[in-house]
């Protein structure tokens, strides 16, 4: 009894509103801006409370350096790549040492030691090492976002936090940065501490919030569960309990436009909406939001009685969202953020409205399984890591045009999928509005190649990127959408027949495409007509990842999950049932072979400090180091860029100061939001993995977004994996697509599937 009275509605109100106070209480007593330390003057001895200007006698100063109070400027070394520009020494006593540095949009760092050992405030990464060879403190000082038009902009860096007061012998050592007056002072003691930090208060409040949820959704439970056993009507059972006159004003119009929509034939319904999609794209190019907001109050329209007709629109539409719709006059929003919403907007009028006119055969529970509550929790994660963040509005952004974007997006398929009276069906034809998307924008690269417009022509190639600004961002995506449509071209119809004839299939039955053309079932010739341009333009794009690395990974995975499809009871799997994906990656070396002689695949194993290769390894070892010392919470969405080039970048990696992320998928949730998002990601990822497992046994869409999370993980290795709006949507799709292996059971039985009711 205590175990149920500590999880009941009113205990979890209780300690939702303690949360949310708490998170309150921490607000009110955060306190206010940090204050700036003391004027800089000279001084004889450096201690506890001092701050320093550059010309005080404490500093010692080697030959070339130019002393002012104003700061320590440095000179111009014989070798500036192998000599520093400058050293000096001093000594202080107390724990806390501050520099001001000049941080601007200039190449220059320092190397800071104490006591003989690194600065410990700084990044100290293994193998960077100072001119005498021995591991030091690093800083980089290039931060082009802080320059000013007077110059760089003097900041406060505490670099060292001793245990005892010293006194402490200190070496700083400044490589480059001559004519920018690199140091500018040094305090001990001095610096004041900020506020307190606003994400504990997240966590508060949002810990609160769930409770309130979950406490939410138990009252209701209950009051249901209590209705049905006192015989009272409910709305589940087909009933309205609406009375008054204005509900049922709304419930006529809602019982009209359901009946209107009701007579509409399934091929009707997808003609308005591969009309209304066309609208939208007319009036984006066009930039007329009159003709954008007709083409989605038809899809609306279509979608309301039908919500797989507006995902299936998002899902077609992922390629272009760095292109906004317009909506009213000089006003544009984001396509994933309009279709997110909008569809949560037809789900939510679908279930108010039109619940109670739907006949009780087409309720389902709409209970979420385990995946939506993890991923769930790593959205809400990601927020906590968001108000951890330096750039705290950048992260809001990613938050949410990405996190917040994909749980939404979640809710949505979740409720697409199930509203739709056949499951089976719904999957199918989400999976061909996302192939027709991926074919879409491969066509217009294949257009753009041909006709060498809006290529990027590097190493020898010309590079295809369609409507991306990346032809690395057009690989990320097709490699995905490809293996979903191999695997319904080559897999595609065996499901199919074993519904019709049982699991005694010929040879021959078992391939999509290995008899004749016409009968094949229709959606593996669609799949098989959008997945060929996807892959010629797979191959443009010259994506030294998604070819050598993605396309494997896909292959590889699509032969495991196939052989779980094809091998059917009874029947023994014929050896050689590989030879359509082997005839697929022949085709592509093949189609590669004129192309192996240009720079971009001879410089594959370039491993030197300034290729591509060595500055991939430099960025890891930045990485690591990088984890390790933001090992909870992160550095933040969309933050690993100012981290990175202002904080980590190592001097040979200097070339390429612009990486936003650490081009490996699991340094990329470990630096963007600490160990529990990793634990969290790899524990959703799993889940997911095991329901496309289990799915796969009678489903070649599971096969394909096997193949798919194959790829993405393979090329993630060396690249983006999920921290972009269109990636993070198809890591939902393809992991959410199947319920969970429990519930899958008696829909994989076909006796208990359910007819086709479109």
């Amino acid at each position: 009894m205590p175990a149920r009275l500590s999880t009941s509605p009113s205990h979890l109100f209780i300690m939702a509103l303690f949360f949310v106070l708490g998170a309150a209480g921490w607000l009110v007593s955060a306190g206010g801006a940090t204050e700036s330390p003391a004027a800089a003057t000279a001084v004889d001895r450096l201690r506890s409370g001092a701050v320093a200007s550059m010309d005080s006698p404490v500093f010692e100063f080697q030959p070339g350096w130019q002393v002012s109070v104003e700061g320590a400027d440095t000179t111009e070394p014989d070798q500036p790549w192998t000599q520093p520009s400058g050293r000096m020494a001093f000594q202080y006593s107390g724990r806390d040492l501050a520099l001001q540095l000049a941080l601007g949009d200039y190449w220059g760092y320092i190397f800071v030691s104490v006591d003989g050992r690194p600065a410990n405030r700084l990044p100290v990464i293994r193998g960077n090492l100072d001119s005498l060879g021995q591991p030091s403190g690093y800083r980089p000082l290039f931060a082009p976002e802080k320059q000013t038009a007077a110059g760089p902009a003097p900041e406060w860096i505490v670099v060292h936090r001793a245990s005892t007061d010293g006194p402490h012998d200190v070496a700083v050592e400044v490589w480059r940065g001559w004519g920018q007056t690199v140091l500018r002072g040094a305090a001990v003691d001095s610096i004041p501490s900020g506020p307190r930090p606003q994400w504990p208060a997240v966590l508060l409040a949002l810990t609160g919030g769930w409770l309130a949820i979950t406490a939410l959704v138990r009252f209701l439970g209950n009051s249901r569960a209590a209705k049905f056993r006192s015989g009272e009507p409910t709305a589940s059972a087909g009933h309205t309990l609406l009375g008054n006159r204005d509900s049922g004003i709304v419930q006529v119009w809602a019982r009209r436009i359901f009946t209107l929509e009701h007579f509409l034939p399934w091929n009707i319904s997808v003609g308005l909406a591969v009309a209304s999609v066309a609208m939208t794209g007319a009036g984006t190019l066009a930039q007329s939001w009159l003709l954008a907001d007709a083409g989605l109050v038809l899809l609306g329209f279509a979608g309301l009685r039908r919500p797989t007709l507006w995902t299936g629109a998002l899902l077609f539409g992922l390629p272009f969202y760095l292109h906004p719709l317009p909506i009213l006059p000089g006003r544009s929003l984001n396509l994933i953020e309009v279709g997110v919403y909008g569809g949560m907007a037809l789900i939510l009028v679908r279930f108010i409205i039109l619940r109670g006119l739907l006949r009780s055969s087409e309720q389902k529970p709409s209970a979420l399984d385990t995946r939506h509550r993890l991923f769930f929790i790593l959205v809400s994660f990601a927020l906590v890591a968001t108000f951890a963040a330096e750039q705290q509005s950048v992260a809001l952004r990613e938050w949410r045009t990405v996190f917040l974007s994909a749980g939404l997006f979640a809710l949505l398929l979740h409720g697409t999928l199930r509203s739709a009276a056949d499951g089976k069906a719904a999957r199918t034809f989400l999976a061909l509005c996302w192939l027709a998307g991926g074919a879409f924008v491969a066509c217009a690269g294949l257009w753009q190649y041909a006709t060498e417009q809006n290529i990027i022509q590097a190493e020898g190639v010309n590079r295809v990127r369609a409507f991306y600004g990346s032809p690395n961002n057009l690989g990320l995506y097709l490699e995905r959408s490809a293996a979903m449509g191999l695997a319904l071209a080559i897999f595609g119809g065996w499901s199919a027949r074993a519904e019709r004839r049982g699991d005694g299939l010929s040879r021959r039955e078992r391939f999509s495409l290995s008899g004749s053309w016409k009968s094949a079932p229709f959606p593996a010739r669609c799949a098989l007509l959008l997945t060929l341009p996807q892959l010629l333009a797979l191959l443009l794009t010259f994506s030294k990842g998604a070819i050598f690395l993605g396309l494997p990974a896909l292959l590889l995975a699509l032969a495991i999950a196939g052989r779980r499809l094809l091998a059917a009871p009874g029947i023994a799997l014929p050896r050689r049932y590989g030879w359509g994906l082997a005839a697929v990656a022949a085709a592509m070396v093949l189609g590669l072979t004129p192309f192996l002689g240009t720079e971009r695949f001879r410089s594959l194993l370039d491993f030197s400090p300034e290729g591509t290769a060595g500055i991939r390894l430099s960025l890891w070892r930045s990485s690591v180091q990088m984890a390790l010392d933001h090992l909870w919470l992160g550095v933040g969405p969309d933050n690993f860029l100012y981290s990175y080039r202002s904080g980590y970048i190592l001097p040979a990696a200097w070339r390429d100061p612009s990486l936003n992320h650490p081009h490996n998928v699991v340094l990329d949730w470990w630096t963007r939001l600490g160990l529990p998002g990793l634990a969290l990601a790899a524990a959703w990822l799993a889940l997911g993995v095991r329901s496309l497992w289990k799915a796969a046994a009678v489903d070649a869409i599971a096969v394909g977004a096997l193949g798919a999370a194959a790829a993405a993980l393979g090329h993630g290795l060396i690249d983006a994996s999920y921290a972009l709006p269109d990636l993070l949507l198809v890591w939902v799709f393809l992991l959410h697509l199947f319920p969970p292996p429990a519930e899958g059971k008696s829909a994989a039985n076909p006796d208990n599937r359910r007819a086709n009711s479109r």
